[in-house]
């Protein structure tokens, strides 16, 4: 398919398009929330401050909920407003209304809420390594074989760390809420990336207040990774809440710092790890995962990213025997949620370092013992499921052919032994199922719409947010250029509740390949069913059958099936594959990592729109290496910055020269790309780090402080 621009970009440059903020209708007030500063403990009361006009402003708690207090959640768990305790820092108490935005900001900024404290478990490792924080179902996949351990065999045992993640969007969360008496209706627009989420949330906190809710996104979303799936329910739960009781319209926009503060981050992981390897074959015999995540003070979408974990955990590698384990720890912090990789990332991070040391303990070459252990075709996960191309050994080999791996291995030891500075270059692999989990995708059953007008202009319908990917550009690119049909006559809508099916949620990358795929499909059916060459002649030819609707569901395969108790059978029916190599320069004067190169060479099928598909993996990529090397909150015990001059993003500065390849695009399917390039390069720089200094780090990310500490160990 064709690299064509972005239909958004030239509003988006000169500012036509609009985004949140950028909506106000007629009497809007303003929103925020009065969040608890308490890590656990029960509210003994409010005081509101002197000087401030409280007929002025409107207030919701608990008590005004006419629904349910809960947030609709894979487990619902997580009330709206907290009703006498409060279990994390940010759970919110209130929601408060005032006509002037900066008024509205210093009285809550005034309010005090005294606590009775009660014990929290505010730190990370408290919270991961103690055994009685674990809460909600552990999941299990048992692959034993019941071999016997050879005492030839060499055992290791490691404990890998990863941090919270800051999705960093562009745009912070917010929402705009109208309440309309008269149709008993709540209309409701906002940023994020799940519409009937939102809709089912408002539909919760109203209950049977509101006959009917209506979600519209903006017309421009900037940005979400993840952080706007769960989040926004909430919200707009509570910004919903307020209309209808000042019976104005209503618009919550966090700033910058509440949203650092307060909404959703990629879990924290503790990944244990106990493996036995037959030194003389170089096999992984045998492997026992414990994988740990901190869920924060209440379960929501934790399950679900838990799921992906455990499916991910073993990385891209044939060990006969294996059994891991998953479980969720909580924690008196905010809950956690979804982040590019759902869970995929730390698991990578985790077995991609662990293979990494065995080779290192073992004195193999890190690229011949990965070779030997490498998942192929017709081998099988964990679950049973059989490998069905060879994909992941294609990446790999085709990684290395591209950055010279092995020369530049011979020439970066050389030069490391004559040098204070370090030259170093790390290896790593991934995989990504698309879609939902398991039966997720029978279950949600997606459903498209397409109309076509009488001047031949086709309107697609589905719920897919356009967040900044540019997913709109390609759902219609898959429509137009499938029926050979003029692109400005093929616009995708802005999703809203009430006019588009529900085609599922923007996450899991599932837009291109469950969506996408089925939008090339209803258009191959609708050139049968009509029985047209060029549908503009025939639309013209045919006036009177037309605007003409045409609908079409999701079928999965009937074969793929999955067992949610036992976790064996086809977790994903598709998998992208990739493989990728960092280089990096180590100051030994400032104990910096900095990047020089990375590598990295993917399959993700057909490519709907290759431009678009490298900015992607750019994108993803960046993130990653700066999970590898930099990003983290910083404060011990609760670590929740207050913006990003003390949150450290890699900058333009920070980035290295980037290649990218994407092979097998003569698949007849698109398959995943949002996620996987999240997955694979923390561990390529922790990896070029142990070879540069020859230290084991198994604590991301790899900052200056972390290697100090690493390299004078031994000297305290």
């Amino acid at each position: 398919m064709k690299s064509i621009r972005k239909f958004d970009a030239v509003p988006k440059l000169n500012g036509s398009w609009k985004f949140l903020d950028d909506y106000s209708y007629q009497g809007m007030i303003f929103g925020q929330l009065l969040y608890s500063t308490c890590h656990h403990g029960i509210i003994k009361d409010i005081k509101f401050p002197a000087g401030f006009d409280l007929q002025e402003f409107t207030f919701v708690s608990a008590k005004d909920i006419p629904g349910e207090n809960i947030v609709p959640e894979p487990e619902c768990d997580q009330p709206f407003m907290a009703e006498k305790e409060v279990f994390h820092y940010g759970q919110v108490i209130m929601g408060i209304t005032h006509s002037n935005l900066r008024i509205l900001r210093e009285f809550i900024k005034k309010t005090g809420v005294e606590f009775e404290e009660l014990p929290a478990v505010t730190d990370i490792k408290e919270c991961l390594d103690n055994e009685k924080n674990a809460f909600g179902k552990e999941l299990t996949i048992d692959h034993r074989n019941g071999q016997k351990v050879d005492p030839t065999w060499i055992y290791h045992h490691k404990i890998y760390y990863t941090p919270h993640q800051e999705q960093a969007y562009l745009e912070t969360q917010g929402m705009i809420a109208i309440w309309k008496p008269a149709e008993k209706m709540m209309f409701v627009r906002g940023t994020a990336q799940c519409p009937f989420f939102v809709k089912s949330g408002v539909e919760s906190i109203m209950g049977k207040a509101a006959e009917k809710v209506e979600f519209e996104t903006s017309e421009g979303i900037g940005g979400a990774f993840g952080g706007k799936e769960d989040f926004p329910s909430l919200l707009a739960g509570i910004t919903a809440l307020l209309s209808y009781k000042s019976g104005k319209p209503v618009k919550t926009v966090l700033d910058r710092s509440d949203d650092i503060k307060i909404t959703t981050k990629r879990h924290p992981s503790r990944i244990e790890i106990k493996s036995w390897t037959d030194p003389k074959s170089k096999k992984i015999r045998k492997i026992d995962i414990d994988y740990r995540l901190d869920a924060g003070g209440y379960q929501t979408l934790s399950p679900v990213v838990l799921s992906r974990g455990v499916l991910h955990a073993i990385g891209g590698y044939d060990i006969p025997d294996s059994f891991i384990r998953g479980r969720l720890m909580r924690s008196n912090t905010p809950s956690n949620g979804a982040f590019r990789g759902f869970g995929a990332p730390q698991a990578f991070a985790a077995i991609e370092a662990h293979v990494e040391n065995i080779a290192a303990d073992l004195k193999i070459d890190p690229l011949e013992f990965r070779l030997v252990n490498l998942l192929r075709k017709d081998a099988e996960f964990p679950t049973t499921q059989l490998i069905s191309e060879d994909h992941l050994y294609d990446c790999l080999q085709r990684v290395i052919e591209k950055s010279d791996y092995q020369k530049k291995v011979k020439e970066f030891k050389k030069w490391n032994e004559t040098h204070k500075d370090k030259k170093g270059i790390g290896l790593a692999i991934g995989y990504h199922g698309g879609g939902y989990t398991g039966n997720g995708e029978k279950v949600l059953n997606s459903e498209i719409k397409v109309i076509i007008r009488q001047d031949a202009m086709v309107e697609i319908y589905v719920s897919s947010t356009d967040m900044g990917q540019g997913a709109h550009t390609t759902l219609a690119q898959m429509f137009f250029e499938t029926i050979d049909h003029p692109r400005e006559k093929c616009r995708v809508q802005l999703p809203n509740t009430s006019k588009t099916p529900n085609s599922g949620p923007t996450v899991a990358s599932r837009t291109i390949y469950i969506i996408g795929n089925l939008l090339h499909d209803l258009a191959l059916e609708i050139k049968a069913e009509l029985g047209f060459e060029n549908l503009e002649e025939y639309v013209a030819s045919h006036q009177t059958e037309f605007p003409q609707e045409f609908r079409r569901n999701f079928i999965p395969d009937p074969s793929v099936q999955f067992d949610e108790e036992t976790y064996q059978g086809t977790g994903y029916k598709d998998y992208s594959w990739a493989a990728c190599v960092t280089e990096i320069y180590y100051h030994a004067d400032t104990y910096k990592v900095e990047l020089t190169k990375n590598w990295s060479v993917l399959d993700i099928g057909k490519l709907a729109n290759p431009k678009i598909a490298v900015g992607q993996a750019e994108g993803g990529i960046v993130q990653g290496l700066g999970y590898g090397l930099c990003e983290f909150f910083y404060k011990p015990g609760f670590g929740r910055m207050h913006g990003f001059t003390d949150y450290t993003l890699p900058t333009s500065i920070d980035i290295p020269e980037m290649d990218i390849e994407f092979i097998h695009t003569d698949s007849e399917i698109a398959k995943g790309l949002g996620e996987i390039p999240m997955d694979f390069p923390a561990p390529s720089v922790r990896n070029a780090v142990l070879f540069a200094l020859g230290i084991q780090i198994n604590e991301y990310p790899m900052t200056p402080e972390r290697i100090f500490k690493s390299l004078t160990a031994d000297e305290r």
